[in-house]
Parts: structure tokens; C-alpha cells; sequence
């Protein structure tokens, strides 16, 4: 896409706008979700959490052939988790700024285990939560640790690709 715009239309709703020729398709990404499929150069879209700034959409011709980063790289974590034998829930906390924060409450379904999706991290940094068995006065029993650090975007290796006289290929630091 060659130029666009994102106008905002009221609290959280923008509208965005692209070079499109009619009749071509476009799939419309974000934070790791597939949002919609258009067939024009206009979307609008509502997302509260996106007020102040448009939200970071991205928008793939459909007969490009290209993955979406949003699709091959999320950029969520999947926590995931057993039952426990007496469990009436579970709580989701995440370290904020030295503080075990709630992000959710799941109620024991007997399904056998459990996940939660994260909130869209940034990349290449570290996040740490932990999940807790609530019995059925709301005591946390003791929490299971996860350390997530998404590598989306890594940097390329640092290395030297050469050919010896051999015709071998040899891999050096650079």
C-alpha cells in the first residue's frame, strides 16, 4: 500500500483508509487476531483500548501471498495450566511494577486445564506471571511461575558466512 490514513471518528472508533483498486481484498490483523476481510481501501475500526492513538492494524492484500506478522508472530502469550483436584477457580496475576496484578479470574469448569491469553506484549521483553488454585473461600493456594519474553523481531546473528578452499561453507563470528 503506497499511502493511508487513520482518522479518528469518536472515542476508540477510527477510520482508515488506503490506495485500493476496486474489487481487491484485504485482511485486516490485530494483536495477533484476524478482525475482518474488506474488498475496498476503508475500514473502521472500534477498539477501546486504542483512544489516543489508532490501533496498530495490519492490513495484508489477500492475493499477496505474505503471512501477516500478527498471524505467524503473535504477539500474545498462551499460559496454560492442570486442574486442581478441589479447585473452585484460578486467579491470573501479572508482576507490574513490583506488585502481583489480577488480570483474570477462571472458574473451575472440570474441563481438565486451563489457559489464559495475555494482553499484547511488547517485544523482547520479559513478563513475569503466576496462576494460583482458589479454594472455595477465595484462598490462593500455592501459584505456578511463567517468565515469558517474545522474540518477534530478533536481531539478525552476528556472524560471517564464508566458502574455504574445500567448497565448505564456514560460519565465523563477526
Amino acid at each position: 500500500m503506497e499511502a493511508w490514513t487513520a482518522t479518528k471518528q469518536a472515542k476508540g472508533t477510527w477510520l482508515f483508509e488506503w490506495d485500493a483498486t476496486s474489487g481487491e481484498s484485504f485482511f485486516i490483523w490485530l494483536d495477533g487476531e484476524l478482525l475482518d476481510t474488506v474488498d475496498d481501501g476503508e475500514y473502521e475500526c472500534t477498539e477501546t483500548d486504542y483512544d489516543d492513538a489508532p490501533p496498530p492494524l495490519e492490513i495484508m492484500l489477500d492475493e499477496s501471498g505474505a503471512v501477516a506478522e500478527n498471524d505467524a508472530y503473535p504477539p500474545y502469550a498462551i499460559l496454560q495450566w492442570r486442574g486442581v483436584t478441589g479447585a473452585s477457580g484460578y486467579v491470573v496475576e501479572k508482576m507490574i511494577s513490583g506488585s502481583w496484578i489480577t488480570q483474570r479470574e477462571i472458574t473451575e469448569a472440570s474441563v481438565g486445564y486451563y489457559f489464559h491469553k495475555t494482553q499484547p506484549l511488547e517485544d523482547n521483553t520479559s513478563y513475569s506471571f503466576q496462576v494460583s488454585a482458589l479454594d472455595v473461600n477465595g484462598n490462593a493456594g500455592t501459584p505456578i511461575s511463567f517468565t515469558v519474553r517474545l522474540a518477534r523481531n530478533p536481531a539478525p546473528p552476528g556472524v560471517t558466512l564464508t566458502i574455504d578452499g574445500s567448497n565448505d561453507l564456514v560460519v565465523g563470528a563477526a
